[in-house]
């Protein structure tokens, strides 16, 4: 297939080599010139444990593409949505439009997109940018689809190619795999964010252990409705496993980039107390990400 990958952060570049490797034709669009002209000047260098691979790509500034691909996916941040909201509807309406974003914030916006085949995806991936062309692999995870609305058939050429460094699984119900992934994101990425420690530490700190369970038990409220939400088991073996993995919420921080704090925590909020639920250790986990946020200048 022709892909477009809108965005070149960590994610939209692994995207991006992975797909070429599996013999997609892919184009990355970008929101900076420079970059763009790095990308299709020298490729993608992709660090993969021992491994180093180059990998051509094709590069554009957003206002410069041609729009003849067969499918977009979007991986920017969530804030950044709304700004290509002219550029999405302005595509065919039989392309199909694959999101990637953290949160549930962003399902109002894009179920109004002309689009017929929409879809959600989470991604476990470990990925880190290095420069404007190099990322790391550092984890390998699943990348999980549902549709909002249209027909995961569309997608059949997209998921021909096996690679076991970058699993792809379809789901019929968007809802339970977005609800999931925001229920690991707010306790994981939260209070590492908050108190700046890698994944691990939510485990080897007895402390912040204590602090992963209140929230975490808040958030099982909020979330009621999953049929079968993720156990506390399972996300202190999520914790284990990218032990050594920075959340991408103190990434930001750290880089003092916006976070996602009002798709993630926000989102969760503002669902938990239309239910009627006091979530206090929630609440402050929220003002305190966008206490940091202010105090950087990131926030006003």
């Amino acid at each position: 297939m022709k892909i477009t990958i809108i965005g070149a952060g960590s994610i939209g570049l692994l995207f991006a080599a992975k797909l070429t490797k599996l013999g997609h034709d892919i184009h990355i669009i970008t929101r900076q010139q420079n970059q763009s002209d790095e990308l299709s000047s020298h490729g993608i260098k992709l660090y993969n444990g021992t491994n180093t691979d180059v990998v051509k790509v094709s590069s554009s500034h957003l206002l410069k593409h041609k729009k003849d691909h067969d499918c977009y996916i979007v991986t920017v941040k969530q804030y950044h949505l709304e700004a290509l909201v002219p550029f999405l509807s302005s595509l065919p309406a039989s392309v199909p439009i694959i999101f990637t974003q953290n949160g549930m914030s962003h399902l109002k916006l894009i179920e109004n997109l002309p689009q017929h085949h929409i879809f959600v995806s989470t991604v476990e991936h470990g990925a880190e940018k290095i420069s404007e062309r190099e990322v790391r692999h550092n984890g390998i995870g699943n990348w999980r689809l549902a549709p909002v609305k249209g027909h995961t058939d569309v997608l059949s050429s997209l998921m021909s190619g096996k690679d076991h460094t970058f699993p792809t699984q379809f789901y019929l119900d968007y809802y339970p795999l977005l609800a999931e992934k925001v229920m690991k994101n707010i306790v994981i990425n939260s209070l590492t964010a908050l108190f700046d420690v890698k994944n691990g530490e939510l485990i080897s700190n007895p402390h912040l252990h204590k602090l992963l369970h209140a929230l975490y038990h808040e958030v099982l409220m909020v979330f009621s409705d999953l049929t079968d939400p993720p156990s506390f088991a399972e996300i202190e073996s999520l914790c284990k496993k990218t032990a050594e993995n920075s959340s991408s919420m103190r990434t930001d921080l750290r880089l003092n980039r916006p976070t996602e704090v009002d798709a993630i925590i926000g989102f969760g909020l503002q669902k938990g107390r239309a239910e009627g639920c006091s979530l206090p250790v929630t609440a402050f986990v929220y003002e305190s990400i966008l206490a940091i946020e202010y105090r950087k200048g990131i926030r006003n």
